[in-house]
């Protein structure tokens, strides 16, 4: 007599299956089959919904270096690269595994099509320093092991030899097609491309090529040149997550840096501030009273220490470059007296790559002050409603032209690519950062080099008031008296 089976009873006829095992069954190759395929698909749903998908460790892509000695491979000409070991999961759900000591080399021209080498060879022929490559890991499987069948079913009409193993693997392919926007969540193993699992909630920053993990991108590859370290960027890859968080991925001013009083004065009032995230976010969350605010610490001789809110507008850059009107916050001085005009209405599906924090009051900017910006990254939310990680690690974010923002032996978190904020965690937080004013440092301080570079026929004295932003709109013509 057999036990009943254990679990709870009224189970859902669509409910899944598994086999039960008695003394005296019979079972057949199906059956087996089946029984893997039922844990083969708890364990993909179990990878993407608690783990997602993305580069788990490794992968990394870098070019084969050329030989040094006299008989060099005519072949090392060719962009060779090698991948190193490393583990990820694909938006199927399956575990693709480059093992030790595999160090898998190809020829990355080579693994382009046909027809997308030929325009690629036009494009060359046409005067273009190369194209863009981009590098695909897929899992993929085979049988193997042949062996004799001792006994067959009329029904299947198996062969009398058959496949004893399915080894999984992987391939490498490359393409020169622009990547599809990644999803916001993963997709689900059990849906088809019938069901519109492919194309729902397509709205990420752009990594999806195919079915497999995009690796990196490639830049000037041509069949006659090798490749270097700069050409390839293994930043545009997903790492394993089920969202990965949006970050500040630049910022347009040195942090922590020193810039005389007109430096900071066209850095605030002119320029403004500006904050470029990793995929857009919403314009609904960013005219919130407080979500940015700009403080001026007094430095310097005489009375210092003195904590003051300066007033300032914020507005956004549209996914297409242009920019909108925004928002006005605060008034001179305390921050009790901020009120926020919303110049715009704005719809919770229009979305900002990058915003601009500007400076619209007359206040002083002296020698020794500090500017302190405080954006509230938690209350402003990204395309797939979440909110953006804003941790200003070691405040090594980078800024368009600047100098990279590394640390020997410090990488970004996430292990590719330029740092940007945020943690592996997503703790969301708030960023922060700073510039000193310091009009006695040399004109030619390699701390504040840049876009931002000191005028030498313009007057640099402490306590000189700026000039009023072309933008203010008149919100406030006051001056204030110098502080002593």
């Amino acid at each position: 007599m057999t036990a009943p089976p254990t679990g709870r009873d009224g189970a859902p006829p669509t409910g899944r299956r598994r086999l039960t095992y008695f003394h005296g069954q019979l079972l057949s190759a199906q059956d087996l089959r089946q029984e893997q395929e039922q844990f083969l698909a708890r364990l993909r749903l179990h990878n993407l919904a608690l783990h997602g998908y993305g580069v788990a460790h490794g992968l990394w892509t870098r070019p084969v270096p050329t030989p040094d000695d006299t008989c060099p491979d005519p072949r090392r000409t060719a962009p060779w690269f090698e991948v190193t070991d490393g583990m990820a999961v694909d938006r199927n759900g399956d575990e693709v595994i480059v093992p030790c000591g595999a160090l898998p080399r190809h020829d990355l021209w080579r693994l382009l099509d046909e027809d997308e080498r030929c325009h690629a060879l036009e494009d060359i022929r046409s005067g273009t320093d190369g194209v863009t490559v981009r590098l695909t890991i897929h899992h993929c499987e085979e049988p193997v092991d042949s062996v004799r069948a001792v006994y067959t079913e009329s029904c299947e009409g198996l062969p009398r030899t058959a496949y004893a193993h399915i080894r999984e693997g992987f391939t490498l392919r490359a393409t020169t097609r622009p990547p599809h926007p990644d999803p916001c969540d993963p997709p689900c193993p059990c849906a088809s491309p019938a069901d519109g699992a492919s194309t729902a909630h397509e709205c990420g920053d752009g990594r999806t090529v195919g079915p497999g993990l995009l690796l990196a991108r490639v830049d000037h590859v041509r069949p006659d040149r090798a490749l270097t370290p700069e050409q390839i960027h293994p930043e545009v890859r997903r790492p394993l997550a089920r969202r990965p968080a949006t970050v500040v991925t630049s910022v347009s001013w040195p942090h922590g840096g020193r810039l005389t009083t007109q430096q900071a004065r066209a850095l605030l009032g002119k320029d403004g501030l500006r904050i470029e995230f990793s995929r857009p976010v919403r314009t609904a969350t960013l005219p919130k009273e407080g979500v940015a605010d700009l403080f001026q610490i007094t430095g310097g001789r005489g009375v210092h220490g003195t904590v003051m809110r300066l007033e300032t507008r914020l507005t956004w850059e549209l996914p297409d470059g242009v920019t909108d009107a925004a928002h006005q916050s605060g008034k001179n001085g305390n921050a009790d007296q901020s009120v926020v005009t919303v110049e715009t209405c704005e719809t919770a599906t229009e979305t900002a790559t990058a915003i601009r924090i500007r400076q619209t009051d007359r206040e002083y900017l002296n020698d020794g002050d500090r500017i302190h910006l405080v954006l509230r990254t938690p209350f402003v939310l990204d395309v797939c409603g979440d909110p953006v990680d804003g941790t200003h690690t070691g405040g090594l974010v980078p800024r368009p032209g600047g100098p990279p923002a590394h640390r020997p032996g410090l990488l970004p978190p996430d292990g590719s690519g330029p740092r940007t904020s945020g943690t592996p965690a997503g703790a969301a937080g708030v960023f922060e950062s700073w510039i000193f004013i310091d009009n006695q440092r040399p004109d030619h301080d390699p701390a504040s080099e840049g876009e931002h570079s000191p005028d030498t026929g313009a007057d640099t004295r402490a306590g000189t008031a700026p000039e009023p932003p072309a933008d203010n709109g008149g919100t406030d013509s006051a001056t204030t008296e110098e502080r002593p």
